[in-house]
């Protein structure tokens, strides 16, 4: 008897359920999940407090007017060479002088205001002999006079009531030089000429050193230093709904330096610059603090902490421009990429919508935490996964789609830039600080570099906060400059 074999049925069986299995495969798997359900609203932002930033503040006196006053009590031209004046020591003898003597001019060391002047005189000396009639002779009477220099020093000093407190005294009074030229001793006689000169210039100064130290004293700073106090008390618009408060603090006098006749108070203030969102915040008016003394240089540095909010559909517009039209295959299953959301989620996560087509379609969803990339300033999702949802789809029909492989490239792509937003908020805060807060008061900024140090996750947008650093400067008098200041008090 003759058997049949009956193996080719089970075979074409096989090839059959093969092909019902791939015309399965082929189609596409329909994803529609809803997206994850938001917890609280975000997880706060937190940050130490920012260093205390320094605003330079050169208030400038204008000592021309205290000048004005001297130079008007003490003459230019005194003495008379007709005038004979008796020796006080010898009653045969006279003499007489006349003096000029140039302006003042001023000097600062320390803390010690330097005033000075040359005084170029002639001389003449009388004798008057036994039995004979008197004779006489002189010096600097023709075109080259002798010379004598006088100097006075005010020891400045700032009350703690911010009054300039002062004390002048002659400090030098002598010949300009020990050279021929500037000694008129009428040798005959024995009469030196010079010495009566600077017994009359001494004289003359001492009587009306009083009145240039009640000149000095006049001068009010504590009304100044309140005004510009207050100025900076105020909000800054920085634009509609964006607000810089310099939240000034303590206020130190850091020494004295001197521009041409200004004599100018190195004032530094200290601050704590703030950003803040919203309404125009109602500030009181910052009383003036009390005097304090800069124990050691501070220099002018400034550091203000910014804060850029990308909201959400700023930043889905970001990621469609890195991922939309991204493809992913395997065993001719490709899928594609048509779009991507943000979202947040809470716990400071957020939800990242994809929306696919080709072997899937529909929207799916992934989860992760946003993390800062601090040597790019990039802002990045380094846990990027699919939710549990999402993945019991996938699973079903396109399991590769939950690669590492695949999984990595998108978390390569899910980044934002935030040097972008940071550097565009810079820019604005530092136009915004440039500007004239009152007749005479002038505030300055250079901000010159942002680095951000810290991204959360708000209910309605990411925050980038940067710390900048640059220079504020408080220009009162405008026509002090502030290099020569800045300079002159270091």
């Amino acid at each position: 008897m003759r058997r049949s074999y009956r193996g080719g049925g089970g075979g074409a069986r096989f090839v059959v359920v093969t092909l019902v299995l791939l015309a399965a495969c082929s189609e596409p798997v329909t994803i529609d999940v809803a997206p994850p359900v938001a917890r609280d609203a975000a997880t706060a932002v937190t940050l130490p407090p920012p260093p205390v930033s320094v605003v330079d503040a050169p208030i400038a006196l204008d000592l021309r007017i205290a000048l004005g006053a001297l130079e008007q009590a003490v003459p230019r031209q005194f003495g008379d060479l007709e005038r004979q004046i008796r020796h006080p020591r010898n009653a045969r003898q006279r003499f007489a002088f006349e003096a000029r003597r140039e302006p003042f001019r001023v000097a600062l060391d320390g803390d010690r205001l330097s005033i000075s002047t040359v005084v170029a005189y002639a001389g003449r000396g009388w004798y008057d002999p036994p039995l004979l009639p008197a004779v006489s002779a002189s010096c600097g009477t023709g075109d080259t006079r002798p010379r004598v220099r006088a100097r006075v020093e005010s020891q400045l000093d700032m009350t703690p009531d911010w009054r300039l407190r002062t004390k002048t005294r002659l400090t030098s009074l002598a010949p300009y030089s020990d050279t021929e030229r500037d000694a008129c001793r009428v040798t005959a006689f024995q009469i030196d000429v010079t010495d009566r000169v600077l017994e009359g210039v001494r004289g003359l100064l001492r009587r009306q050193l009083p009145r240039l130290d009640r000149e000095l004293a006049a001068w009010d700073v504590r009304s100044r230093l309140a005004r510009w106090y207050g100025l900076l008390g105020r909000p800054i618009r920085v634009t509609d709904s964006l607000w810089l408060l310099l939240r000034p603090g303590a206020v130190r006098y850091g020494g004295l330096a001197l521009d041409d006749t200004a004599l100018v108070a190195d004032v530094r203030l200290f601050a704590t610059p703030q950003l803040v969102s919203g309404a125009e915040p109602q500030l009181p008016m910052p009383p003036l603090p009390r005097f304090d003394t800069a124990q050691s240089e501070v220099g002018d540095s400034a550091r203000i902490l910014l804060e850029a909010r990308i909201d959400y559909a700023t930043a889905s517009g970001l990621l469609r421009d890195a991922l939309v039209g991204r493809t992913f295959s395997r065993w001719q299953r490709r899928v594609r990429i048509d779009d991507v959301r943000l979202v947040p989620v809470g716990d400071g996560r957020v939800a990242f919508g994809v929306r696919f087509s080709g072997a899937a379609r529909g929207e799916g969803w992934l989860l992760g935490t946003p993390a800062l990339d601090a040597r790019t300033g990039v802002l990045t999702i380094p846990d990027l996964d699919f939710d549990v949802a999402t993945g019991d789809v996938l699973v079903r029909g396109l399991a590769f789609l939950r690669s590492e492989a695949t999984l990595a490239a998108l978390r390569a792509a899910a980044r934002i830039p935030l040097t972008g937003p940071i550097d565009e908020l810079r820019e604005t805060v530092e136009r915004a600080m440039n500007r004239e807060l009152a007749d005479g008061v002038h505030l300055s900024a250079t901000l010159t570099s942002a680095r951000v140090v810290q991204v959360a996750v708000l209910a309605d947008a990411l925050v980038a906060r940067a710390e900048t650093t640059g220079a504020i400067g408080l220009g009162i008098d405008r026509e002090v400059s502030a290099r020569r200041v800045r300079r002159g008090s270091r």
